[in-house]
């Protein structure tokens, strides 16, 4: 059975002293029913991308424990570029080494035998002085066949009615 990781609370900047920033969300790991939740312990990667420079500026690892409905998500500090600081956050089951040109990783559904056990998920980009909320969006990003991508835009929350069939 596929999971998919759902934003239940939009991911946010949080700024400190001295430039620095931590963003943080809340997440799930549910079916795309949201019927149920994942029953086993997994790692999760949260990525912190840079939109301007197309790079990853952070990861850090986390743990989703079998029996848990939530987890809260926090990566920083870090130091935002001044000039441009829109970021997105993506969080899945793997380290993404090389972001694609739009500075997201997609999940393969080429082959059957390698679909990811969790489908990741990435923020709408945010930041800068008015959005320090991502907007209540989630996209997921799958590798077809022919090297093209399929995105797919869902609304965040814990409501069966704002998933996008």
């Amino acid at each position: 059975m596929v999971y998919y990781i759902r934003f239940l609370k939009s991911a946010k900047i949080q700024a400190h002293k001295a430039g620095l920033v931590t963003v943080s969300a809340l997440i799930s790991i549910t079916t795309d029913l949201g019927d149920a939740f994942l029953g086993e312990d997994v790692k999760l990667c949260a990525t912190l991308f840079s939109v301007d420079r197309n790079l990853v500026l952070r990861q850090a690892p986390f743990l989703w424990q079998a029996g848990k409905r939530e987890l809260l998500i926090s990566v920083g500090p870090v130091r935002l570029d001044p000039r441009n600081p829109i970021v997105i956050l993506g969080i899945g089951s793997t380290a993404v080494d090389t972001p694609s040109s739009n500075g997201t990783h997609a999940d393969s559904l080429l082959d059957p035998w390698t679909v990811p056990v969790v489908i990741s998920g990435w923020s709408t980009p945010f930041g800068g002085p008015q959005a320090l909320l991502a907007e209540k969006l989630i996209e997921r990003r799958f590798y077809l066949q022919a090297q093209s991508e399929l995105r797919i835009w869902e609304e965040t929350g814990n409501n069966i009615a704002r998933h996008i069939w």
